[in-house]
Formats: C-alpha cells, sequence, structure tokens
C-alpha cells in the first residue's frame, strides 16, 4: 500500500509539473487570472485559475473536506454526502443547481497529495456507485476531473491554483456549457476565499 501511494503521489506530481502548456488568458485581475485550452478531440475546453488570498493551507484543506458543509459553502452546490473515506481520500455523492438548466449529480473520488515542492493538491476523479443510479430530473456528470492546488507564501498568503476539466451534459449549447465552465471556476475559488473569512471570525482570529 505504501508503494502504491508514493507511485500515485509521483504520478500527479508530473501531472502538476508538465501541465502548463498552451493556455490562453482568458481574464486577468489583480487577485485571479482565469486561463483555458483545446482539447484534442473535445469541444470542451480545460479551464484553470490562478488566484492568491489570505488564508493557510490547512484552512483551505479541512473546508475541502468539510463535505457536508458544501452546500452552505460553494455557490452551486445543493447537496453533498460522503460514501466512504480513508486516511487520504473521500468518495461523495454531489448535487449542483445549475443555472438555467436542470441539476446535476455526480459522483467523485478526492485525494489529498502532498506535491515534491511543498505544496498540497486535492485532486478528483469521477467514480460510479451501484447505490447511486442515475435519477430522474437529474443530468449526470460523468466527464469531471481536475484538482486544487494550494501553495503557502509569506504574509498569510495563499496561493490557489483551481484546474478543471468538464462536461456538464445533458442538451445545453456548446457555448453555454463552455461558458457556464469559465463562470463556476472564480465563483468557487472565491466561496473558498469567503468561507476562510467566515470560519476564522467564528473562531475570533
Amino acid at each position: 500500500m505504501r508503494y502504491f501511494l508514493v507511485v500515485f503521489i509521483v504520478l500527479v506530481n508530473t501531472v502538476l509539473a508538465a501541465d502548463d502548456a498552451g493556455w490562453n488568458l482568458v481574464d486577468d485581475s489583480e487577485r485571479l487570472k482565469l486561463y483555458n485550452r483545446e482539447v484534442p478531440g473535445s469541444k470542451i475546453k480545460e479551464v484553470k485559475a490562478v488566484a492568491k488570498v489570505t488564508g493557510t493551507t490547512k484552512e483551505a484543506l479541512a473546508i475541502m473536506f468539510d463535505r457536508l458543509s458544501h452546500p452552505k459553502v460553494f455557490k452551486y452546490i445543493v447537496h453533498s454526502e460522503v460514501l466512504k473515506k480513508d486516511a487520504v481520500c473521500d468518495w461523495s455523492y454531489n448535487v449542483i443547481d445549475a443555472p438555467m438548466a436542470s441539476d446535476r449529480d455526480y459522483l467523485v473520488k478526492s485525494c489529498e497529495v502532498k506535491n515534491a515542492d511543498g505544496s498540497v493538491s486535492v485532486t478528483w476523479e469521477p467514480f460510479t456507485d451501484a447505490g447511486y443510479p442515475e435519477k430522474d430530473g437529474k443530468v449526470r456528470v460523468v466527464v469531471n476531473k481536475g484538482y486544487w492546488k494550494f501553495t503557502q507564501k509569506p504574509g498569510d498568503e495563499l496561493e490557489i491554483e483551481y484546474y478543471i476539466y468538464t462536461d456538464p451534459a445533458g442538451d445545453l449549447p456548446l457555448w453555454v456549457k463552455n461558458l457556464a465552465n469559465k463562470k463556476a471556476v472564480p465563483d468557487t475559488i472565491w466561496c473558498l476565499h469567503n468561507e476562510i473569512a467566515k470560519r476564522r471570525k467564528a473562531a475570533g482570529k
């Protein structure tokens, strides 16, 4: 098992290190840069953002794996539950309220990965579970992978790299799917930023 985890971490680090070519800058603000990139054989684009917020890696990870709180934290999530969990991963079922479309649901395995450069990532990928079949009134998202990468900086600053490649599925026009992905990425980062600030205030920090 230890050998498997070492190999897994090396592979993820290789992906994160090599995955920096061909990105197009589509939005550039003081605190967030947004990129997209064509995917060979697909009409859906990858989306990546790099942002700087106030916070720590520990605070961000606590929120990432506080799955039951996600409907109150993240803008589009209306339901989240953990199917199982181990020392580094959890397997969850989630429902999102998609603007101007039917609800979407998805199953993802999310894992914490310590990178060689000292940063920490949370990667995710889809999985299937016979106990969670497709449901009427919800569109099942099956193309859904990505990661958060947290790098601690001096002065209580946290650099966040957020990457996602997902097809919202259903009969939405292609431009709507790509626009939805582009809008959701910054929204999700700022939701995390706001939750860190909220938890600090509640703790009297």
